[in-house]
């Protein structure tokens, strides 16, 4: 397999990694300050379902055996759920600054399915300086069936997560690759194939954690998988010095991808799969060995 096959390859996956934010609306949400929590009147609304979804930004509204209007900032119609579909109201000042339609006059379908999600701006955390726990509420008017109620609930903010610990074992891993390198050990393949698993891990902890639309990306999870058995193949059949040369470029690669990923490391809640420590560990991991096998393999260190 050519080199420049495999750097073609691997720049790909990396374009094709979704991209990552620390709170945005419209991409994999990897950490944040704070999460809402949903009031138990609201999760007990029958036949209503309510769930909030991308980085605690959208909003997910399922009907089914009922239909529930969603009112506006100014109390006004907004969205219409039900058994028919979902529609938006033209008139409704909050959808046009929601982007969900244009000023006019009606209603106006926007998906067949009893259920719609949209970017709900009034679940946007107010300011709340350095306190923690529950700072704020948020309450969406609703009626269901004709009957007034609401989706509300809390901000709930978070404290932010000491880094020191995460850099000290950076460093003593570094330290005891430097020890390995100074001893003739041969340790490039290792460590490219160690951050390559880690940076899967993160592509799909935090891809099947969270998406805009609520469903898993598989398509980011599928491109990975794919990438990480081609990059396996390759390294198996492949011999010297250019099995060094392709673990180091997938530990650059590895490495590049999770710097996206950093706000873990800043943030109190990280919105991944598995647990705040996990989702850290593989990022460190992933950005260490990485770098790690790049250099080994820059530096004609790594033979296997």
């Amino acid at each position: 397999m050519r080199t420049r096959f495999i750097v073609l390859l691997l720049i790909g996956a990396t374009l094709a990694a979704p991209a990552s934010a620390s709170a945005h609306a419209r991409s994999a949400t990897v950490a944040l300050d704070y999460r809402l929590k949903v009031d138990r009147t609201t999760r007990s609304l029958a036949p209503v379902s309510v769930t909030i979804l991308d980085g605690d930004r959208a909003l997910r509204v399922a009907a089914k055996d009922a239909t529930v209007v969603v009112r506006g900032n100014l109390r006004e119609p907004m969205l219409r759920i039900g058994r028919a579909g979902a529609w938006v109201n033209r008139a409704s000042i909050t959808a046009v600054a929601e982007g969900l339609t244009k000023l006019g006059r009606g209603w106006q379908r926007v998906s067949a399915g009893p259920s719609f999600t949209w970017h709900e701006h009034r679940l946007a955390p107010p300011p709340f300086g350095e306190q923690t726990g529950a700072v704020a509420r948020f309450e969406i008017p609703v009626t269901v069936d004709g009957r007034p109620a609401t989706i509300g609930g809390t901000f709930v903010r978070y404290g932010r997560p000491p880094v020191w610990p995460w850099l000290a074992a950076c460093a003593a891993f570094a330290t005891a690759v430097a020890v390995a390198v100074r001893r003739h050990r041969r340790v490039t393949t290792g460590l490219g194939a160690v951050a390559g698993l880690a940076a899967l891990g993160s592509l799909i902890a935090f891809s099947a954690a969270d998406a805009p639309n609520g469903r898993v990306a598989w398509l980011q999870i599928g491109l990975g998988a794919g990438l990480a058995v081609v990059v396996c193949i390759a390294l198996v059949r492949a011999r010297q010095p250019r099995r060094a040369q392709l673990a180091g470029l997938l530990g650059a690669v590895a490495a590049a991808l999770s710097l996206g990923s950093l706000g873990a490391f800043r943030h109190g809640v990280v919105v991944s799969l598995l647990s705040a420590t996990g989702s850290r560990a593989l990022l460190a991991l992933a950005l260490v060995a990485g770098s790690a096998a790049a250099v080994t393999s820059v530096a004609g260190r790594g033979r296997t």
